[in-house]
C-alpha cells in the first residue's frame, strides 16, 4: 500500500510531462509506437498463415493420412517388371487384415478428365472411382449437401451412379435444378447422379464446409469432381484392376510412423519384394513448414525487436535530456527532503507511462496495418482474409513495450537519483 502511495504521484507526474512535451514525448515514443505496431502485425500474420496452412494440410487429410500410390520400380529391380501387378484391391485385403492401426481405407481408381453431358449441355470434369471410405479418409465426414455417396453395395454391384462436386452442378444443370436423379452420360454411358459434395470454400489457405452450390476462387479445383464407384471404373473405363493409389486413416496420430513401417512391410510381402509402390504421408510437408514458420517468426521478431531496442534508446534520451533540464529542480526536491528512491521512482514512472502509451498507440497502428493487409489479400484472393488480430498476441506486444521502457528509463532514473543536491542548486 504503501508503494502504490508513492507510485501514483509518480504515474500523474510522468501524464503531466507527457503532456507538457508533447513533441519531445511523441518523438520518443515513434520506436516503442513502430516497434509494437510491426511487432504485433508481423506475428499476427505469421500466426494466421501457420493456422491457414494447418487446415490446409488438414483437408489433405490431416497427418492421420497415408497416402500409397503406385511407383516405377527402382534401377536393381527393373528387370522384374513382368512381375509388377501395381497397387490393387488385393492390397486393401491385405492391409485390412494385417495393420490394425488403420480404421479407414479408401482405394481410388483415377478415370481423368471426362466430358459430363445431359441434354445438350456438358462440362469436363475429373473422374475418380472410390468407395464409401473416401469421405472419412479424406477428411469430408459430413455428408454429401444433397442426396448420398457412393456406398459398399454400389462398388459391389459395380452400379453405374455419380456423386458430383459442387461446382460442377451449375454449369452442367443450370441454376435451381436439383440434379438427383438425373441421368448423364459419360463415354456414352449414362449414369444416375445420386448426390452432391458440400462446397469448399477458401480463405487463402483456410477451409469451411458449406451447403452453398456456389464456388469458386482458389478451391475451385476441390469442388470441381466427380465420383463413380471404383469396381465401376475399373471395369468399364480402365480395364483392369488397377488402382490409382490407397488413401489410409488411423485413428492415432501419435502412431503414425508405426502404421506406416506395418503398411510398407504388408505391401513388400505382397509384391513379393517388389517396391512398385510409395507411401507418403503430411507430416513431412508440415514439418518442413513448421521449420519456415520459426525462420519467419526468428527474421521478423528480430526486426520488431530492434525498433523496440531503438524505441528504448529514444526513450533514454529524452529521459536524460528531461533530468540535465530539471537539475535545479530535482535539488530542490532532495533539499525539501525528497530520498533518492522518490526521484528513481518518479523518473521510472515517466519512462513506464511514455512505454505505455506508446505501446497502446502502436496497437492502435497494428490494427490498421492489419486492416490494410486483409485488404490488399481481400483484393488478390476473393475468398477472403487470412489475418486475424489476437488479443493474447497484442498484450505480448503491449508488455515487451513496457519492459523496454523499464529497462531505458533504470539508468536516466538512477543517474536523477544519485545527483548530489548541492551541485543540483548551483546548476544554472
Amino acid at each position: 500500500m504503501k508503494l502504490f502511495d508513492r507510485l501514483r504521484p509518480a504515474v500523474v507526474n510522468g501524464l503531466r510531462e507527457l503532456q507538457a512535451n508533447k513533441v519531445r514525448s511523441l518523438l520518443s515514443m515513434s520506436g516503442i509506437i513502430l516497434g509494437v505496431a510491426s511487432l504485433v502485425a508481423m506475428v499476427t500474420v505469421v500466426q494466421g498463415m501457420v493456422g491457414n496452412f494447418r487446415q490446409f494440410v488438414d483437408a489433405m487429410g490431416g497427418i492421420e493420412k497415408i497416402t500409397v500410390t503406385r511407383e516405377q520400380l527402382p534401377k536393381e529391380q527393373e528387370h522384374l517388371s513382368e512381375l509388377s501387378e501395381g497397387v490393387t484391391m488385393r492390397d486393401v485385403d491385405r492391409i485390412r487384415k494385417t495393420v490394425p492401426l488403420v480404421e479407414n481405407i479408401s482405394p481410388e481408381a483415377r478415370v481423368g478428365y471426362e466430358r459430363l453431358i445431359i441434354d445438350g449441355r456438358e462440362t469436363s470434369s475429373y473422374v475418380t472411382g472410390v468407395t464409401a471410405d473416401y469421405l472419412p479418409v479424406a477428411k469430408r465426414w459430413i455428408d454429401p449437401g444433397f442426396g448420398r455417396f457412393v456406398s459398399d453395395l454400389d462398388v459391389l454391384n459395380m452400379n453405374d451412379v455419380i456423386v458430383l462436386g459442387s461446382a460442377v452442378v451449375p454449369e452442367l444443370f443450370g441454376a435451381n435444378v436439383d440434379p438427383v436423379g438425373k441421368v448423364i452420360k459419360i463415354r456414352g454411358r449414362r449414369f444416375t447422379v445420386i448426390g452432391v459434395l458440400n462446397n469448399i470454400e477458401g480463405s487463402g489457405m483456410q477451409i469451411r464446409s458449406a451447403n452453398s452450390r456456389s464456388s469458386g476462387g482458389a478451391w475451385r479445383w476441390r469442388n470441381s469432381g466427380a465420383f463413380i464407384p471404383v469396381s465401376t471404373a475399373q471395369a468399364k473405363f480402365i480395364g483392369n484392376d488397377r488402382l490409382s493409389g490407397l488413401g489410409l486413416r488411423i485413428g492415432d496420430a501419435e502412431r503414425l510412423h508405426d502404421a506406416v513401417d506395418q503398411t510398407e512391410r504388408t505391401m513388400l510381402a505382397g509384391h513379393k519384394g517388389l517396391r512398385d509402390f510409395a507411401i507418403s504421408t503430411n507430416e513431412q510437408t508440415l514439418e518442413d513448414f513448421r521449420k519456415t514458420e520459426a525462420a519467419f517468426k526468428l527474421s521478423l521478431g528480430g526486426v520488431a525487436g530492434i525498433s523496440l531496442f531503438v524505441g528504448g534508446i529514444g526513450i533514454m534520451n529524452v529521459m536524460l535530456a528531461s533530468i540535465n533540464e530539471r537539475i535545479r529542480e530535482i535539488g530542490v526536491r532532495k533539499a525539501v527532503g525528497a530520498r533518492g528512491s522518490d526521484l528513481f521512482l518518479q523518473f521510472l514512472a515517466e519512462a513506464a507511462v511514455i512505454s505505455v502509451v506508446g505501446g497502446i498507440i502502436g496497437l492502435v497502428v497494428s490494427m490498421g496495418i492489419v486492416a490494410l493487409m486483409n485488404y490488399i489479400l481481400m483484393q488478390a484472393l476473393p475468398t477472403g482474409a487470412v489475418a486475424t488480430l489476437d488479443w493474447v498476441i497484442m498484450s505480448q506486444g503491449l508488455a515487451f513495450s513496457v519492459v523496454v521502457g523499464l529497462v531505458a528509463g533504470v539508468y536516466p532514473a538512477l543517474r536523477a537519483a544519485n545527483l548530489d543536491p548541492i551541485e543540483a542548486l548551483r546548476h544554472e
